[in-house]
């Protein structure tokens, strides 16, 4: 961006030189700047699978004239860009840079060592690879830009570029994302992929998240396959009804605090930087978590039992702030959604990888793993579910279309 604002700067210099009886110098640099933008709103208006016959009928002018101002031959009015850029859904600026390297910084929760920190790391260097260069990431890993709710709201307001971590963060946007965010929420893989293609998700996630200035990358992304949830405590729990009492890791969101409470646990908020610590210190007595977490952060020095819950998570996501996005050429905008879904089959491979160590590390830590009875957390979920529903969590039917999406 800095090059093309100094080309638009120097141009604009030229031409007061030019008003001063220095004409000439501004020619070159004009149709340099023509070259640009023409170039620009012909790949917008294609990635949007937009003629130019119906492109032009919506912008108001006519079809020589737009084809005028893709060949650079014709130099487009800020009138002229403000209606392209309504209709292509891009900020007028868009049409004023050409791609180059821009560097962005990408804040994340998770430290650059656990199974999902490497994969965001991964998706950095395929970031690189996919757009040429042109466009690099820089992350900051373990909440070194402080508690998801800042990264958000910097994501929002454009400090940060990106935001890898949970969709569930976002939850206080958007009430499909306060319900997907709890323990057994989604049955089977089948029930969470039927959610991210369902109209709810598009309209009331994706489109709610865009109005606050929020991009979610590559629509169908997936980092992992039903991974395995476990609790992981200081004695052995089967039951819901074991929880009562005992002091429970919750992360940053109001909701999965209220269902821990409904559970009768005692929730304790603790950054994921911090988890570790806070086991060590025996200020938290156990925690849903991935199992590839619990293997790559060894949570059974601290912990010795594991409960395997049947249930399907969220995945972590990549969040761009929108303007940046719409800054970014079709081109770009595919090489960081093509990073993304490559960075999630990496992150697949690696829970694997991660899962194989397992056994060594029961033995290693005489730790146990269970497999409890679903039904009862199941059943106690739905429950609860129910009562936050009631308790106006979200709106009244949220449950049922949830529900309807897991038996279609």
């Amino acid at each position: 961006m800095a090059k093309s604002s100094h080309t638009i700067v120097k141009a604009q210099n030229l031409r007061s030189e030019a008003a001063e009886g220095k004409a000439g110098m501004s020619a070159p640099l004009e149709g340099d700047i023509s070259q640009v933008v023409g170039q620009r709103i012909r790949e917008a208006r294609k990635a949007a699978g937009l003629s130019l016959e119906v492109m032009a009928q919506s912008v108001g002018i006519s079809v020589p004239q737009l084809s005028k101002l893709e060949n650079g031959k014709s130099t487009a009015t800020i009138r002229s860009l403000a209606k392209i850029g309504l209709e292509l859904q891009r900020p007028p600026n868009y049409f004023l840079q050409s791609d180059q390297q821009m560097a962005r910084c990408l804040g994340t929760l998770v430290p650059s060592w656990d199974t999902e920190g490497r994969a965001i790391e991964k998706f950095a260097e395929l970031v690189g690879k996919r757009t040429g260069s042109r466009v690099t990431v820089a992350v900051f890993p373990a909440a070194q830009l402080g508690s998801a709710a800042t990264q958000i709201q910097a994501l929002m307001n454009g400090v940060l570029d990106l935001f890898a971590e949970s969709i569930g963060f976002f939850e206080r946007f958007s009430q499909p994302l306060r319900l997907a965010s709890l323990p057994f929420c989604f049955v089977s893989e089948t029930h969470y992929e039927r959610f991210q293609t369902s109209k709810l998700f598009n309209t009331d996630v994706r489109d709610t998240l865009r109005a606050k200035s929020v991009e979610l990358l590559n629509a169908n992304w997936k980092w992992g396959q039903a991974p395995s949830v476990v609790l992981i405590s200081k004695k052995l729990i089967t039951s819901p009804d074991e929880l009562k009492g005992l002091r429970v890791r919750c992360p940053e969101n109001e909701t999965f605090r209220a269902y821990l409470e409904r559970l009768g646990c005692e929730p304790v908020v603790v950054p994921w930087a911090k988890v570790e610590a806070t086991f060590q210190a025996d200020q938290i007595d156990a925690m849903i978590s991935k199992l590839s977490h619990v293997v790559s952060m060894r949570f059974t020095r601290y912990a010795r039992f594991m409960t395997q819950l049947d249930y399907r998570p969220l995945d972590l996501s990549f969040a761009i702030n929108r303007q940046l996005y719409q800054m970014l050429s079709p081109a770009l905008q595919d090489g960081l959604n093509q990073a993304a879904a490559e960075a999630g089959q990496y992150c697949i491979n690696l829970m694997t990888q991660t899962a194989d160590q397992l056994p060594r590390l029961l033995n290693e830590d005489g730790a146990v793993l269970v497999q409890a009875a679903a039904g009862p957390w199941h059943a106690r979920s739905m429950a609860i579910f129910d009562d936050l529903e009631r308790a106006g969590c979200w709106d009244r039917g949220l449950v049922a279309e949830f529900r309807a999406l897991a038996n279609n």
